[in-house]
């Protein structure tokens, strides 16, 4: 039987999207340390990061439309409060 997974939807896209996954529970006993030092260089300005996000729950079709096809960057979140 012919299962459907997010790996085979991905691959029969024109141009696939780039994925990797960072399993947390294989990191169990390091991730609070990890969490802490990530945070810290991220207020020093040693990481930097953008995301996109949409504006509005009415957006939010469009936005996972955009994230499936390659037009966000970084993480894709959707704003539903002021």
């Amino acid at each position: 039987e012919d299962v459907e997974t997010p790996f085979t939807v991905f691959a029969s896209l024109p141009t696939p999207p780039e994925h990797r996954f960072f399993l947390v529970r294989e990191w169990h006993d390091e991730w609070l340390d990890g969490s802490r030092e990530i945070a810290d260089w991220i207020r020093g300005g040693q990481i930097k990061y953008r995301e996109t996000i949409a504006e509005g729950i009415e957006s939010a079709p469009a936005a996972f439309r955009g994230l499936l096809s390659g037009k966000n960057f970084g993480k894709q979140l959707v704003r539903v409060a002021g």
